[in-house]
């Protein structure tokens, strides 16, 4: 769901002009590159597509970006018949909230997977071919698994809570319709996507107030995110100096965070890496094991590492990875744009299927 339906003409109109600035603006940091020294991405080819990335988020409207990017659905469509496989998804009839298979729905275990994107853009194809990746690797060890690949509302057309309503009763289809006990269910996200799960872990340990509780049985057996926003300041100097290294500028992702949160204001759920220690006691009841993976230049590093320290004074079962050579949720966005297989991607396979039964 996005408001790109509601697009105007003359920002229709609006798509040529941008495309000539994006492609100037990116052909200049080509020109610049060599004389940035370490202060850029790590090899020219990721130095443009970070450049063009960026210069595209900051200049076309979420409206004119959610009508190019299309939806988590449409791109699963696309992705399926490009695979040559079928069409699988569930519905939350109550929500009007879709999901969608990769692998066999039958498996022994799930993993319920939030996309990044900064609360505006949909699931891509980079997501679905990581999901695939797993199940794969996951069949070729004799193990089960698939992913439940949500698609929640986007913003601005939905705001806050609707998005943490959304995934909580994602969790409550996999215990109550698929039969599946807390221990053959893990959950994953990138970027915003992460900071989902953090609050759906938050909402089982401390209830939100508009969102039916849920009770476990057992823990969750695993969760991990890449690059998961838990605060939303982005005011520190770290944000200015290292924007280069992000494929979204942090003009845009102060926009994408006001328009996800409406009128309602942070809070516990929302924003994670605000709450202190004794907010996370308890999480050994409710997942056993945590993998955070961070790219070590991008801007929320500090903002994440600072959380994952805090929950450790609590919960001993969290393993944080930091990669130097890797940018935000790059395992959710590298695959699109051509790169080959991050160090953080490596890790997730590898954490992900020592972890399966």
């Amino acid at each position: 769901m996005s408001s790109a339906k509601s697009i105007s003409f003359w920002q229709k109109l609006d798509f040529l002009p941008a495309v000539f600035q994006i492609s100037c603006e990116t052909l200049a940091a080509a020109i610049w590159w060599p004389l940035r020294g370490e202060k850029a991405p790590r090899t020219f080819k990721r130095h443009i597509l970070l450049t063009l990335m960026r210069k595209t988020f900051a200049r076309l409207s979420t409206k004119q970006l959610q009508l190019i990017t299309g939806s988590t659905e449409s791109n699963y469509i696309a992705w399926t018949r490009a695979q040559k496989i079928p069409f699988q998804s569930i519905e939350i009839p109550h929500l009007n909230t879709k999901a969608f298979w990769i692998g066999d729905a039958q498996a022994d275990n799930v993993l319920l997977y939030f996309h990044g994107g900064g609360y505006a853009m949909p699931g891509s194809d980079a997501h679905f071919t990581l999901h695939s990746q797993l199940v794969s690797q996951a069949t070729q060890l004799e193990k089960s698994v698939a992913v439940l690949a949500l698609q929640y509302d986007l913003a601005p057309a939905a705001h806050y809570p609707r998005q943490l309503t959304q995934a909580v009763e994602l969790l409550r289809y996999a215990i109550t319709d698929l039969k599946k006990s807390p221990g053959q269910i893990l959950l994953g996200g990138d970027s915003a996507g992460g900071n989902l799960v953090f609050g759906v872990l938050s909402h089982i340990l401390h209830p939100h107030p508009s969102i039916a509780p849920i009770k476990l049985s057992t823990p969750l057996r695993a969760a991990f995110v890449s690059s998961p926003v838990v605060r939303f300041g982005f005011t520190a100097e770290r944000f200015r100096l290292n924007e280069i290294f992000e494929p979204s500028p942090v003009s845009t992702l102060k926009e994408w965070i006001t328009n996800f949160l409406g009128t309602s204001g942070t809070d516990s759920w929302n924003e994670p890496g605000q709450n202190d220690a004794e907010w996370w006691k308890g999480l050994t009841d409710v997942v056993k094991e945590i993998l955070i993976t961070v790219a070590t230049d991008e801007v929320m590093a500090e903002d994440i590492q600072e959380m994952a320290s805090k929950v450790t004074t609590v919960y001993t079962e969290l393993t944080l990875f930091s990669s130097k050579n890797d940018f935000h949720a790059e395992p959710g966005i590298g695959l699109a744009v051509g790169l080959e297989e991050s160090e953080s991607t490596r890790v997730i396979k590898s954490w992900v299927m020592e972890r399966l039964p």
